[in-house]
């Protein structure tokens, strides 16, 4: 069904779109141990080399994708560039999903989850 002027939804696909491209950004565990570093204040490539334990190659290619997305900001001093999290909503929402699993794995419930989906409760029946 097409949609019309008067409808809440139109236009709603790019915003879809722009949401999807962030969570697919959010969908690399590498990229969450960046955020995780990151999350608290501002970081040169070196620190986040040496906190995330990741390689200085892996790290600068994430960093790039996640400014382009506009996940995190950027700035220049010298020869060093730091990065910060750019929206301080997306630091709650990872923590918040973060906490989430972090309990359920500690509660033993993780190997529950796979029928579950990642906001609601109820399993999911496969045919």
């Amino acid at each position: 069904m097409a949609a019309h002027a008067t409808d809440p939804d139109a236009g709603m696909d790019e915003v879809f779109e722009s949401v999807a491209r962030h969570f697919a950004m959010l969908a690399e565990p590498s990229r969450l141990r960046i955020l995780h570093v990151i999350c608290q204040k501002e970081a040169s490539v070196g620190e986040i080399v040496a906190s995330s334990g990741m390689s200085q190659t892996g790290v600068s290619r994430h960093l790039n994708l996640m400014y382009q997305t506009g996940l995190v900001s950027r700035r220049r001093e010298g020869s060093q560039v730091f990065y910060a999290v750019a929206d301080p909503v997306l630091v709650d929402t990872c923590r918040t999903v973060c906490e989430r699993v972090s309990d359920e794995f500690r509660r033993g419930d993780r190997r529950k989850r796979r029928g579950k989906g990642l906001v609601g409760q109820t399993k999911v029946a496969v045919r």
